[in-house]
């Protein structure tokens, strides 16, 4: 009994304490998308032109919904209520003047 006591602190501390040496590696991300809006209000999404990977992209200034645009940028850090597709704050965007397909 007093050793199931001990495990259950020990994963209790292990929950709340912070990681020490789990610090996220931030990506480098490229891809070639066309730029959606989300389900949720005032999200933006980019889907890859081979179908495979959704962004939930933050970019400034805001690509138009509809176009396909190149984008370079890095794993979002912080929370987001779009729940859909991967997090991406966008650090440079370009319009390759094709409109999305669909």
């Amino acid at each position: 009994m007093k050793r199931n006591m001990l495990i259950l602190a020990i994963a209790i501390l292990a929950s709340i304490l912070p990681a020490q040496d789990k610090k996220k590696e931030v990506r480098d991300v490229k891809a070639i998308g066309c730029v959606r809006p989300g389900v949720e209000g005032g999200c933006l999404l980019l889907k890859t032109l081979d179908g495979k990977t959704t962004y939930n992209i933050f970019a400034r200034p805001r690509p138009e919904a509809g176009i396909v645009i190149s984008i370079e940028g890095t794993d979002f850090r912080g929370v987001t209520s779009c729940m859909e597709g991967i997090p991406l704050m966008v650090t440079k965007w370009e319009a390759t003047g094709e409109k999305c397909k669909e």
